[in-house]
């Protein structure tokens, strides 16, 4: 169920709404605005928290807080519902605790270098590098040959793909955008098939 909250900072009011779940995970963005001088606090100011960017609208003498509208197009439109942003926070956030790791952020508008043709193939490995920038993902596809045994599909061109974009194609990937740099992901379809750590170890079977 959505409802709608108000919380008063510095005597001003902001607004937004959210699942009542979710509403704990709002936190952090209020604590980051109690931060802020409230002579600093305009209309369109943006905070950056984990996965969105959160807009302030100024409205009715306070602000409404927005996220991206990830039902439409994020880089441009706006939604005063904030609960999409705040599950894929929640997700992240939830696997790195049942790992026992720090992650790193990962932005919807960073891009991932993705072998052309990648995401439409069942099977898909991605290993995030530090040195590549943005949000350091390589993904590609991957084969098992007449052996059973698998093994990378060949790519010669990598696409620049943003990362939001997953949310559509193919959002079982999303929850492991804030692994580690190092790391390795391994789907089988939908399902995690593997997981390695940057030393090569495998992570899935005590995860």
């Amino acid at each position: 169920m959505v409802v709608n909250f108000t919380e008063e900072i510095h005597g001003i009011k902001f607004r937004f709404s959210s699942e009542i779940a979710l509403r704990p995970f709002v936190e952090p963005l209020l604590e980051a605005i109690e931060h802020i001088p409230a002579e600093r606090i305009k209309d369109g100011f943006r905070i950056r928290a984990g996965f969105s960017t959160f807009l302030l609208s100024e409205h009715n003498g306070g602000f409404d807080i927005a996220a991206p509208d990830f039902t439409d197009d994020p880089l441009t439109a706006l939604n005063t519902d904030l609960t999409t942003a705040l599950e894929i926070q929640y997700r992240q956030v939830l696997l790195l605790k049942k790992l026992g790791v720090m992650g790193d952020a990962v932005h919807f508008y960073d891009k991932m270098a993705v072998a052309k043709g990648a995401l439409e193939k069942d099977n898909l490995v991605m290993t995030r590098f530090k040195e590549m920038g943005s949000s350091g993902w390589q993904l590609n596809s991957y084969s098992y040959d007449e052996k059973g045994k698998a093994e990378i599909d060949d790519a010669t061109v990598f696409e620049p793909v943003f990362v939001y974009k997953l949310m559509v194609k193919r959002p079982e990937l999303l929850d492991f955008m804030c692994l580690p740099y190092g790391y390795t992901a391994v789907f089988r379809g939908e399902d995690l098939a593997e997981l390695f750590d940057d030393e090569g170890e495998s992570l899935i079977y005590n995860s």
